[in-house]
């Protein structure tokens, strides 16, 4: 006879790690939107050729931008 205390317990686990899955998922899908709006954003207001500093937050960035829309923004220590 199988137990059923180990059972219940499985099934909760499963439960409780498919819960976890779930609302991951959600969470990960909106800032993947969010990223991708951010991102067509930034694209319009960049243009091409592009080579600047921006601070953000007290911290500063290196952003570029290409003729092919392609941009990088990346972390400098300070200025």
């Amino acid at each position: 006879m199988p137990n059923i205390a180990l059972d219940i317990e499985r099934r909760v686990a499963l439960s409780l790690a498919v819960g976890r899955y779930l609302r991951s998922a959600e969470r990960f899908n909106n800032a993947s939107k969010e990223f991708t709006t951010c991102c067509k954003s930034l694209r319009k207001r960049l243009g091409s050729d592009q080579r600047f500093v921006v601070q953000v937050d007290f911290k500063y960035y290196l952003v570029t931008s290409d003729r092919d829309g392609n941009f990088d923004v990346e972390p400098i220590p300070s200025l």
